[in-house]
């Protein structure tokens, strides 16, 4: 009897474990290619309507907007920023009203889950009292279906020659 249970047992494991897990993989690899081509080319609308926010409202509101809530940002000379409220609190300290701040996304990249994913550019920086300073960034972003994409990790270096 015990050698019949454990048979049992053991069928049960082997079978447990050769089926497929639920979710994205039951979708054919054309499928999840497609899926995945989709959310790149999303990423990157959200990246330049993130853009667009910072130019039109200001770098301050854009960065508010689309932080998720343990969102960290990387700065330089500077500790990390994690959480929303450490970001508003360090962004209230540099008023935007004479900036602006805009970038241009070149590419991105989405995990096949469909949940994680990357940006990557190049961004300039006017300002009204000073020169104009260019440079490359990286964000992170994560992906839910109740908010869209929100960024977790924003980080930028200058060291691009600004055309003016």
């Amino acid at each position: 009897m015990k050698g019949i249970l454990f048979i049992c047992l053991l069928a049960v494991c082997f079978c447990s474990c050769s089926q497929k897990p639920a979710g994205h993989h039951r979708l054919d690899k054309k499928a999840l290619i497609a899926r995945r081509d989709s959310l790149k080319d999303d990423l990157l609308k959200t990246d330049l309507a993130f853009s667009q926010l910072s130019e039109d409202k200001g770098r301050n509101t854009a960065f508010l907007a689309y932080a998720d809530s343990g969102a960290t940002m990387l700065r330089n000379f500077s500790a990390p920023t994690t959480g929303v409220d450490a970001i508003a609190k360090l962004l209230s300290q540099f008023p935007d009203t004479a900036t602006k701040l805009f970038w241009l996304p070149i590419s991105s990249d989405v995990a096949i889950s469909g949940d994680l994913g990357y940006t990557y550019g190049t961004y300039t920086l006017e300002s009204k009292t000073m020169d104009r300073f260019a440079g490359t960034y990286c964000t992170v972003w994560k992906r839910s279906k109740a908010n869209g994409w929100k960024f977790l990790l924003s980080t930028g270096n200058e060291g691009v020659k600004s055309d003016e």
